[in-house]
């Protein structure tokens, strides 16, 4: 079980946990904390868009997790597609795969043509049914663009000002009954999954959409999709896909979570508004949006993340913070331009604010101290607790302004961070529980050092 670490830390609690040292080594002592790479080298890579938003690329993600195939990532961004990639896929869009074997390299692209390959070289666990049952699955697969469309033009409708409140109602009448055709299906297999007990190919095409309306029709459609909680579901078989899914192994580093598809709504609002003005019913949508990704952060705050979810926050963190540096402290930002960035001079700070969460994140992993009971890792022992101790006594050293500027950077951090796009949800929600209660921390520093000023 994971360490809650709660809001509003006092200052005794917060030096508790393990402050990281102040010297160039801190990355490199953090990163001998992680537990040795094993893995294979990947035969295949996986070109998917920069955002993590694109619903193709999802398919197949699911797909590679599902069957355990090692893999690389290669971004490409959709706004910018580099010549190469656009030279190597004709159609110049993503998803696309390499696949290295026997000295060749074959490149496939569209998602379904692309599941099918990575089904046929490698079957096993299968995603298909026997050929004797495949019929159904087959047609279920094949419906899912009919319910994806019918989804799409409900939402579309509900947006349109020309469009009359009768044809709205048929459209969500026609959207209704794919639902129920989608809920009968799963119960006729016997789920929990959309064809039988176990994840395969139809639930790696219906999950993008069935993910995302689960966010975000409420905001933009008023349509719900999954019951409020102690509320009976209107779709029983679905929502128990949902449940089932969210526990699949597979799906980890794969799932969305609400506040990033939250907030994805609001910059499709932005993104997409005419001539860069929102109309009133954009706003409406933006301003319900914005208000249920700020639930989500301050909900993060209260969850106690899993080891598993908390090692691998800390992962990413090692591995990129200098690009996190970069974007909280850029001049010109490329994607959520609305979010207010620090000052370039404030990337230092940044820097050891995410070098203190990675090592909180690997302490509720368990991996800070020893099985035998409390000592740091053997390595460098003595000279991090020195480190750390002068680490401790400079957060206590800090002017009231530069803990604005931390708890700043964190509240950043949290909203910037992107499932899945930089992480699964579960350990989004890891990071983001741990930068929250650290802008609290930082916060009720500041203002009781300046007095009650800040």
């Amino acid at each position: 079980m994971g360490i809650a670490i709660p809001i509003g830390l006092a200052v005794t609690t917060a030096l508790a946990l393990p402050m990281v040292p102040a010297v160039p080594t801190r990355w490199a002592a953090l990163a001998r904390r992680l537990p040795a790479s094993s893995a294979p080298t990947p035969a295949i890579t996986l070109y998917r868009d920069t955002n993590g938003w694109c619903p193709f690329c999802e398919r197949v993600w699911l797909q590679l997790e599902t069957k355990g195939l090692p893999y690389e990532e290669v971004l490409i961004n959709l706004r910018d597609k580099p010549q190469w990639y656009k030279d190597m896929v004709p159609t110049t869009l993503v998803p696309a795969v390499k696949i290295r074997s026997g000295g060749t390299e074959e490149v496939v692209w569209e998602s379904d043509v692309i599941l099918r390959r990575l089904e046929e070289l490698h079957p096993e666990p299968a995603m298909l049914p026997p050929d004797g049952e495949r019929a159904a699955a087959e047609a279920l697969i094949a419906e899912a663009g009919n319910l994806s469309s019918a989804g799409f033009r409900f939402a579309a409708a509900v947006r349109n000002a020309s469009v009359t409140q009768e044809e709205v109602a048929s459209l969500r009448a026609a959207f209704e009954d794919g639902l129920d055709a989608l809920d009968a299906a799963i119960a006729e297999g016997g789920g929990p999954f959309i064809c039988g007990g176990s994840v395969g190919l139809a639930d790696a095409t219906y999950l993008p959409f069935l993910e995302r309306w689960a966010v975000q029709l409420p905001l933009t459609s008023g349509f719900a999709l999954r019951p409020e909680e102690g509320e009976p579901p209107r779709w029983p078989q679905i929502e128990g896909w949902f449940v089932a899914m969210a526990e699949e192994p597979a799906y980890a580093r794969v799932r969305g979570d609400t506040y990033s598809w939250s907030a994805a709504v609001a910059a499709f609002q932005r993104i997409f508004a005419t001539n860069g003005t929102l109309s009133d019913a954009q706003r409406a949508v933006s301003r319900r949006a914005d208000g249920a990704a700020a639930l989500e952060l301050r909900r993060s705050a209260q969850a106690a993340p899993s080891a598993a979810a908390a090692l691998a926050a800390a992962e990413k963190i090692i591995a990129n913070w200098e690009a996190v540096v970069a974007d909280a402290t850029a001049a010109e930002p490329l994607s959520q331009a609305n979010l207010q960035r620090l000052e370039e001079e404030d990337g230092a700070a940044v820097e050891l604010l995410l070098a203190d969460c990675a090592a909180r994140l690997l302490q509720c992993a368990g991996r800070w101290e020893d099985e035998a009971g409390g000592e740091p890792a053997a390595e460098g022992g003595e000279e991090e607790e020195e480190e750390r101790a002068l680490c401790e006594a400079e957060l206590l050293g800090l002017e009231p302004l530069e803990h604005k500027v931390r708890a700043d950077a964190a509240r950043l951090v949290s909203a910037r961070l992107c499932a899945p796009r930089d992480m699964g949800a579960d350990a989004a929600e890891a990071m983001r529980g741990v930068l929250m209660a650290m802008a609290s921390e930082s916060e009720g520093l500041a203002w009781r050092k300046s007095g009650g000023l800040l």
